[in-house]
């Protein structure tokens, strides 16, 4: 994946809005103020980021899914299992512990920021770059590499770098690391992103950058 600074910048921009988004949709969702804060967003290597993920014994749970549009590709969202179990106790607005164990009600928690935080980056995009939609999410538990590698798959014969954010989701006094992985499709990312070199959408990319950092 060969992306210039000034679109992996215009890319940070993007992400931290989106989350920013997902974090107020998520605290609607849970009906308790909460954070979904933004650690950093790289580009990294495939092959390094594999190995981290293949030597991570921790059991995740994960939403993946399609985008399809102005710019195509796969999101994940991605959370160790005791953090979903976590999760899960605030949406049900039970007592933090009271969820024991992976069953549908974990699924459906993380399915549902998922869907939170895709819609989020795709009206995101779609507000410089055209319309983007998410398909429904796949749920995965599972070891972390067994699930990076569903990710990976087929999209790593194209690409070599892959977008890693990492974010942490902040609850009263709990905080919680998880990841979040963008794979686009090279062709439409580029389009996408060279459609902020007209001058009406570097505007407003500066607007966004100016309130993002008022925010952050």
């Amino acid at each position: 994946m060969r992306i210039s600074n000034e679109h992996l910048k215009m890319l940070d921009i993007i992400v931290k809005i989106s989350i920013d988004n997902a974090s107020r949709s998520f605290s609607k969702s849970i009906k308790h103020a909460a954070l979904i804060e933004l650690v950093k967003t790289e580009l990294v290597d495939i092959s390094e980021i594999t190995e981290e993920m293949n030597n991570d014994f921790r059991e995740m749970v994960a939403s993946m899914l399609r985008l399809e549009g102005s710019l195509n590709g796969k999101i994940m969202f991605m959370i160790p299992l005791d953090g979903a179990l976590i999760l899960q106790d605030f949406y049900l607005q039970e007592t933090t512990g009271t969820a024991k164990e992976f069953n549908e009600l974990t699924e459906g928690t993380v399915q549902e920021i998922g869907n939170i935080l895709a819609s989020a980056i795709g009206n995101t995009f779609a507000s410089g770059m055209g319309s983007m939609l998410p398909t429904p999410p796949q749920v995965l538990c599972d070891f972390a590499g067994s699930i990076f590698n569903q990710l990976i798959f087929e999209e790593s014969i194209n690409n070599d770098k892959i977008l890693l954010t990492e974010t942490k989701f902040r609850l009263h006094d709990t905080e919680i690391d998880c990841y979040f992985f963008l794979l686009p499709d090279l062709s439409t990312l580029e389009q996408s992103l060279s459609k902020f070199e007209n001058k009406d959408n570097l505007n407003n990319y500066t607007r966004n950058k100016i309130d993002v950092e008022k925010i952050t």
